[in-house]
C-alpha cells in the first residue's frame, strides 16, 4: 500500500470492528488532524480522556505497529489541512534564532529530497517523460499552489516544441481550455490544493475524452485517485515545519532533465536555435 493511501484506505478497512469508543476517537483525529497529527500518544490521551490501552487497540486494528508509523499516516494524509497559522505556529515552536531557523529550513528541505527517492524511481521518470513525448497535446492544470510547478513545467516543455497547454482555474473558462483535449493527449495535474472540484470536474472531463490523466500530488484524495492513469507521490515538506514547495519543483525540473536525455540530440538543436534566435530577434535584455 503507498503512503499517499493508507490513512484513508486502513481507515475506510480496519482489520476488525471498531468499537464504540475507537469510531469516537477515530473522529477526533480526522476532525482535528492538525493538533491530533503532533501529538504524543500521551497528549492524545489526555486531550481526549482515552487510556493508552484503547489507543493503542485502534492503531493496531488500522494496521500499524506502532504510535509512530499511527501517527505519521496522519500527518501524510492531512498534510494539505494545515493552514498557513498553524504551520507557522509549529515551526516557530522550538526556533529561537534566525541561525536555527535557516538550518531548520535546510534540514527539513534536505530531508523531504531524500524521502522522494522513496516514491518516485527512475523508473516512474522515465515513463512520464515518454508519455509526454507521447501525446499529440499535452494539458497541465496546478491550482493553488500547484501552479508553480505547473506554470514552470508548461513553460519549459515549449522549449522543444511540444504542443502544450495550460489549464486556467477560472470555473467559467476552464472547460474552453480542456474542450478539444482527445484520447490521444495527456492531462497532468499538480494537485496541491485541499478543495478537488473543478480538478475532479477536469480529470472526469479528459478521462470521458479518452485522454490519459496523471496527478501529481501528496494527498489521497478517493475521486481523484479513481480517475487517474497514475499517481505520483510528491510531497512538499515536513508537517513539522512550514511547507516548502522545494520537492514538487525539484520533481520537475527532474523530469525536465529526463525529457531532454530521452530527447537527445534533436532537443539540444531546438534549445541552440531557440537561443540564436533570442539574441537575433532581441529577447534577451
Amino acid at each position: 500500500m503507498s503512503t499517499i493511501e493508507e490513512w484513508g484506505k486502513r481507515v475506510a478497512n480496519p482489520t476488525t470492528q471498531l468499537t464504540h469508543l475507537e469510531q469516537n476517537l477515530l473522529s477526533y483525529i480526522n476532525d482535528h488532524p492538525h493538533e491530533a497529527a503532533f501529538m504524543s500518544l500521551k497528549e492524545l490521551c489526555e486531550e481526549t480522556a482515552v487510556s493508552k490501552p484503547k489507543v493503542i487497540d485502534l492503531y493496531r486494528k488500522l494496521g500499524y505497529e506502532n504510535f509512530r508509523s499511527f501517527r505519521e499516516s496522519i500527518q501524510r494524509f492531512y498534510a494539505h489541512h494545515i493552514d498557513a497559522y498553524r504551520s507557522s505556529r509549529t515551526t516557530f515552536r522550538q526556533i529561537t534564532t534566525q541561525e536555527e531557523l535557516i538550518t531548520a529550513a535546510r534540514e527539513a528541505d534536505t530531508q523531504a529530497l531524500a524521502r522522494m527517492s522513496e516514491y518516485i524511481t527512475e523508473e516512474d521518470f522515465e515513463l512520464m517523460a515518454r508519455s509526454l513525448l507521447d501525446a499529440e497535446s499535452l494539458y497541465i492544470l496546478g491550482p493553488s499552489t500547484g501552479h508553480y510547478p505547473a506554470h514552470y513545467l508548461y513553460q519549459r516543455l515549449k522549449r522543444y516544441r511540444l504542443n502544450t497547454h495550460l489549464v486556467g482555474t477560472d470555473v467559467q473558462h476552464t472547460l474552453e481550455d480542456i474542450f478539444a483535449i482527445t484520447g490521444k493527449d495527456l492531462l497532468l495535474v499538480f494537485h496541491y490544493f485541499p478543495e478537488p472540484e473543478t480538478t475532479y470536474n477536469v480529470m472526469k472531463f479528459s478521462k470521458d475524452a479518452g485522454a490519459r490523466v496523471f496527478v501529481v500530488t501528496d494527498t489521497m484524495i478517493v475521486g481523484l485517485a479513481e480517475t487517474a492513469d497514475r499517481i505520483f507521490f510528491v510531497e512538499r515538506g515536513s508537517m513539522g515545519f512550514k511547507n516548502s514547495m522545494a520537492v514538487p519543483m525539484h520533481f520537475v525540473n527532474l523530469l525536465i532533465l529526463t525529457l531532454e536525455f530521452i530527447g537527445g540530440t534533436p532537443f539540444q538543436e531546438q534549445l541552440r536555435e531557440l537561443e540564436e534566435k533570442r539574441v537575433r530577434y532581441r529577447f534577451r535584455r
